[in-house]
């Protein structure tokens, strides 16, 4: 299975390959500082960043960037693009020490939170660029908050005493167990087949269904808590996800083929535009 790119890669991917092409502006139309020529904005995240710029100059270039991002999707990527950096710096305070899972739920959270403050933030405010990258700075403490309280099986559950060591344990069919009790709904299991088995970030999973990213993951989070309480409560027996290597394809397919019947909310964040700004 080939992993998706993780949400800030993603970003800065699209951002420097529309720079050249979709996203520029005149700098004079913007700011008599600026040069009389024109501009992309991966140029202009450098002048932004040079101590040099006074600040007018950079509420203007952050005016019109999330004018245009509340029209277009591609400035909406060429936002995100803009603050990068220091979206970069909220994710690797936030990341340490995490699973790959959970620096992908971090990085979620805060592409979501950007997405969100771009498309609400009020373009009087002076210094726009702290308004819009301090609360994703608090969203990556509370993602990484959340990744760190949830709650895991105490003992490994794949592994039993005396288990013929051939046999391993599918998380497909332990999520299908799981439905077939009534402990998971269909929709449940597949979100958490697709965020935590198939790697699709949550944030794309939250903006193709029309479900805020925030609810998506309490939901998500109920649902865990609860297979871990019916997999430790023998409600769930683990024996029922077992498998010998030589049954694993024909199984898992059976598996899959039963989770997909629950609503499909999206494809992977890498080989779809970021969500169209409002």
């Amino acid at each position: 299975m080939a992993f998706a790119s993780s949400p800030l890669t993603v970003v800065e991917t699209g951002f420097v390959r529309l720079s050249p092409t979709h996203l520029t502006l005149r700098g004079t139309d913007v700011h008599p500082w600026l040069q009389d020529r024109t501009y992309s904005l991966y140029e202009l995240r450098g002048v932004l960043m040079d101590e040099g710029t006074p600040h007018d100059v950079r509420d203007a270039v952050w005016r019109h960037t999330i004018r245009a991002a509340r029209l277009s999707q591609d400035w909406m990527v060429g936002a995100l693009g803009l603050c990068l950096p220091a979206l970069r710096s909220a994710a690797g305070r936030a990341c340490r020490g995490l699973t790959a899972d959970g620096v992908d739920t971090v990085e979620s959270a805060i592409v979501s939170e950007a997405v969100h403050r771009v498309r609400t933030i009020n373009l009087n405010y002076a210094r726009l660029v702290w308004y819009l990258t301090r609360p994703a700075h608090r969203a990556a403490l509370s993602a990484r908050r959340h990744e760190q309280e949830a709650p895991v099986p105490t003992g490994d559950p794949g592994r039993q005493e005396g288990l013929d060591p051939g046999v391993q344990a599918s998380p497909d069919l332990l999520l299908l167990s799981a439905v077939r009790v009534g402990v998971l709904s269909r929709a449940e299991a597949r979100l958490i087949a697709r965020t935590r088995l198939e790697n699709f970030p949550l944030a794309e999973v939250a903006e193709q269904s029309g479900v805020s990213y925030k609810t998506l993951a309490k939901r998500r989070e109920r649902a865990e808590a609860r297979l871990v309480s019916a997999v430790c409560s023998g409600e769930v027996v683990i024996a029922d996800a077992l498998t010998r290597p030589e049954d694993r394809p024909a199984c898992e397919r059976t598996s899959l083929r039963l989770l997909a019947t629950a609503p499909v909310l999206g494809k992977s964040l890498s080989h779809s535009p970021l969500p169209v700004a409002s």
